[in-house]
């Protein structure tokens, strides 16, 4: 069994880790926020609480606790669509803090919206029958890309979400490149962040092609805990990035207000 694999603990255990790093990360970047007004902050940590969400449901189908709180399954689906744009905006913020927003910056909204549509059928489904399908999700778990509870094939949301991430990181990646006149500081934030997000991004790779070939072996029954290893472990480096960088910015505010 997964469950007494020491790989499959050691996952869970950087995992959530990572998560109350993060949490911490959030406390300290709303006193941030606070003190100088940086919006690039927000949008950063509306992406972080998405993936914050993302790993504890992922914790929660793992361990089997899934099952006991059936109606918060899925229901992040629409804000894994925010992670991209948001990890996007932040980057194009501390590069070109002083840049007018795209005229039309509602379009990187879609997906959050298509993603929030395609909740709702199982959202409508009796109690009972969402607790009978999370028991035999647990069993076995690619039953969360092949089940029939949306609009869509389950499939492409993985797909979609994976294919707009790699879009807005290479996006990232070139704007940090062409943007002249940038602070030598805020360059080596910026190339930090695209380093350890790009590794996370690419950590996951294999698993989606997994998904889109349907080899569930590969990625999904826990027989390949290695790569679920790694993700967890990446994440959790994204963590610490996220709180070490937060509190070297509170110190530095708080010495610029004295």
């Amino acid at each position: 069994m997964a469950f007494a694999s020491i790989q499959f603990w050691i996952s869970i255990s950087f995992a959530l880790i990572g998560g109350v790093i993060c949490l911490m990360g959030l406390i300290l970047r709303v006193l941030l926020y606070k003190i100088n007004k940086d919006q690039s902050n927000l949008l950063l940590c509306i992406g972080v609480m998405a993936l914050i969400w993302h790993v504890f449901i992922y914790c929660m189908i793992y361990t089997g606790e899934i099952q006991f709180y059936p109606r918060i399954y899925n229901k992040g689906i629409p804000f894994y669509y925010l992670v991209a744009p948001c990890f996007y905006f932040y980057v194009r913020l501390k590069l070109q803090p002083f840049a007018p927003w795209p005229k039309y910056w509602g379009i990187h909204l879609l997906p959050f919206f298509f993603g929030l549509i395609d909740v709702i059928p199982y959202a409508l489904i009796p109690t009972e029958q969402k607790k009978e399908f999370l028991k035999m999700l647990v069993e076995d778990i690619p039953m969360g890309f092949k089940h029939s509870f949306g609009f869509v094939d389950q499939k492409l949301h993985y797909i979609l979400r994976f294919s707009l991430a790699i879009a807005y990181a290479i996006g990232q990646w070139r704007m940090l490149y062409i943007t002249e006149g940038i602070k030598k500081e805020v360059k080596n934030e910026v190339k930090r962040f695209n380093n350890i997000y790009t590794a996370y991004l690419l950590l996951q790779c294999s698993m989606v092609v997994a998904i889109i070939f349907n080899t569930v072996q590969e990625a999904y029954i826990l027989k390949s805990l290695d790569k679920l290893v790694w993700v967890s472990f990446c994440y959790m480096l994204f963590s610490i990035w996220f709180i070490v960088d937060a509190v070297r910015k509170v110190r530095f505010a708080r010495k610029s207000n004295c």
